[in-house]
C-alpha cells in the first residue's frame, strides 16, 4: 500500500486576516461563554502575531527590491 503524501500548506496573510476577523466577530457577538471567549481571544491574538510576521517578511522583501532597484539605477547613468 502506498503512503499518502501529506503536506501542510503555509497559511497566507489572507488566512490570518480571516482568523482574526472570525475571532473578533465571535467576541463581539457577546454570546460566548467566558471560556470560549478566552479561547477565541487567544486564537485571534495568535493570528495577529502570525500576520505581523508575514507582513514583516513582506516589508523586508520590499526593502530588498528597492535597494536592488536603486543600485541598478545608480549603475545606469542613463
Amino acid at each position: 500500500m502506498a503512503k499518502a503524501s501529506t503536506t501542510v500548506a503555509t497559511p497566507t496573510i489572507e488566512d490570518h486576516f480571516r482568523h482574526i476577523d472570525e475571532a473578533v466577530s465571535a467576541l463581539e457577538s457577546g454570546d460566548l461563554p467566558l471560556e470560549e471567549s478566552l479561547m477565541r481571544y487567544e486564537a485571534g491574538l495568535k493570528a495577529v502575531r502570525a500576520a505581523k510576521l508575514v507582513l514583516d517578511r513582506y516589508a523586508a522583501r520590499l526593502t530588498e527590491l528597492r535597494a536592488e532597484d536603486d543600485s541598478a539605477g545608480a549603475a545606469d547613468p542613463g
